[in-house]
């Protein structure tokens, strides 16, 4: 099997040739120019952006007999061998992620390279280690032998402790701009004697949102027809709708032409589309009419007010469709809300409101099943505003006694308990929660997609149960969706700040917090949080 795929046949192998991370490879050409290499790095950003070439191309420089100005000469003993040499460790994390793995690269570490100057480990999606792992990392990854580099890649930054960052020296990698996308998609073009139009490279950069790796695979699959790379064939193969239609759409919106809004619809639900690539272009071209409408409103129908809504509006639909539902129809009709008279259209108030039925019953009868799997029926006699202020008083007992340590033992507990479940209902309502804080006996748990607190709220006390039952502990917990996380995290810090200190209260009973003197320091020692920055 002799054939490469595009995105790897064209992947960088020298800092000259990475794409739209001038300001990384700037820095790192200077500190190897310079022989100021740092013994840990730590590249994050999305996907596609060049963070493992980058790894490599950084490996090959610090090892190059001959190195000119911070590059690779690629000519030398060092930079020939470089492609399976045994002294450069490609480790990924995500089917890697145990201690016992870890404890071995630690053991190896010791081991002096056979042939180059440094023995680079390349640890890829390294958020996906476990805690245990991490722990076990730490000291080699503070002071590691003079012989060994780290280089740790990451998209998800956030799920890296603090502990390990603060060991690195930490590059952000951003998205590649449309522009510089293009421009290498040209180039592998002109190198693969592939045709193109430059519209369907701008297509193809578009749906790529900033990954480039994304990009060259679309290319790459669109060649196999043999035909000319050009917007029609990117929307007909990939699932993407033309700027004109967009365009054709913005302007049906503006005239208040409902049929011809009816017709792009009609076409849309006909052909192969993603509807998030729809909304994600139509957010964009509604984005570019505000600006115009800003500074001349004059010969517009709609408002700048009306495309700040209907943006936010589309930003929100996308979380909350039901895929029984056809999509399209939902999304048809909000925009069909923003037709002069679509408040007096009947026929428009009857289809929205059968829409919302239709989900309506089918998340009722989802919540129904569910509810038959995991729970049995509860009966409550509690208010909503009881079982508000109970809320609020485990959040204040949970800040009152709250450690790092209570946090990585309930985190590693929970983690196991959500993993362990053989009941995919079971699990997919624990899926997107993490533990955030914790104290010898209460918890607090973030989840992440909106809405889904109030479902975890309600089935509280099955959770409680089979989660002490399996931990073996007794703990309290309260689910906070990600707003409500943010905001008593930052009031906390507030009243630290002001000198108050948190008391245990009896649940269905309000006390005031009572003021003391207490370090603010130790913020940092109870949530899992990077940096908190306290006004």
């Amino acid at each position: 099997m002799n054939y490469k795929v595009l995105y790897r046949k064209y992947r960088p192998d020298g800092f000259d040739n990475l794409v739209g991370q001038k300001h990384v490879v700037d820095i790192l050409k200077n500190s190897i120019k310079e022989k100021r290499i740092a013994h840990a790095y730590l590249f994050s950003g999305p996907r596609g952006t060049g963070k493992t070439s980058t790894a490599r191309i950084l490996a090959k420089s610090v090892n190059c007999l001959n190195n000119k100005d911070g590059v690779a000469c690629g000519e030398c003993e060092s930079c020939l061998s470089f492609n399976g040499n045994p002294d450069i460790i490609e480790i990924d994390a995500a089917s890697n992620n145990g201690v016992e793995e870890i404890r071995e690269l630690i053991n190896n570490v010791k081991i002096m390279p056979t042939s180059l100057k440094y023995k680079v480990y390349i640890i890829d999606e390294v958020h996906m280690l476990s805690q245990s792992a991490f722990n076990a990392l730490l000291l080699t990854l503070e002071e590691p032998p003079e012989h060994v580099l780290f280089i740790l890649a990451t998209t998800n930054l956030e799920s890296v402790p603090i502990t390990i960052v603060s060991r690195c020296q930490r590059f952000e990698f951003h998205r590649i701009t449309e522009n510089d996308i293009i421009e290498r998609l040209k180039f592998v073009c002109d190198e693969e004697k592939i045709a193109y139009e430059d519209d369907g490279l701008k297509e193809i950069a578009t749906l790529a949102d900033g990954g480039l790796r994304d990009a060259l695979s679309i290319l790459d699959q669109l060649s196999k027809n043999e035909e000319v790379i050009t917007s029609k064939l990117v929307s007909e193969e990939i699932g993407s709708i033309s700027n004109k239609k967009i365009d054709d759409l913005i302007k049906y919106l503006d005239k208040n032409d409902i049929q011809g809004v009816e017709e792009i619809f009609n076409h849309l639900q006909s052909v192969n589309l993603n509807y998030k690539v729809f909304v994600k272009k139509l957010v964009y071209a509604l984005s570019d009419v505000g600006v115009k409408l800003l500074n001349s409103p004059d010969g517009w129908r709609l408002g700048f007010d009306d495309c700040k809504n209907l943006i936010l509006e589309l930003n929100n639909i996308l979380m909350k469709i039901n895929i029984s539902v056809n999509p399209y129809l939902i999304i048809k009709m909000l925009v069909l809300g923003y037709m002069d008279g679509a408040k007096k259209d009947a026929q428009i108030d009857k289809n929205f409101e059968k829409i919302n039925d239709v989900q309506s019953r089918d998340e009722q009868e989802k919540t129904e099943v569910q509810s038959k799997k995991i729970i049995p029926k509860m009966e409550s006699t509690k208010t909503q505003e009881s079982e508000n202020k109970n809320v609020d008083i485990r959040i204040n007992n949970c800040f009152a006694e709250a450690t790092k340590n209570d946090l990585l033992n309930l985190k590693e507990k929970w983690n196991n308990f959500v993993g362990s479940t053989d009941d995919a209902s079971f699990k997919g309502l624990l899926s997107d929660t993490s533990v955030v804080a914790a104290s010898p006996t209460y918890a607090i748990i973030q989840v992440t997609i909106p809405h889904k607190d109030k479902e975890l709220m309600a089935k509280l006390e099955i959770i409680e149960k089979s989660f002490n039952d399996f931990a073996n502990v007794n703990y309290k917990l309260v689910f906070l969706e990600d707003t409500k996380w943010n905001y008593e995290k930052n009031e906390y810090v507030k009243k630290l700040k002001s000198g108050y200190k948190y008391a245990i209260l009896a649940e269905k009973v309000e006390k005031e917090i009572k003021q003391n003197d207490i370090d603010v320091s130790d913020v940092s020692d109870i949530f899992d949080i990077n940096k908190i920055e306290v006004e």
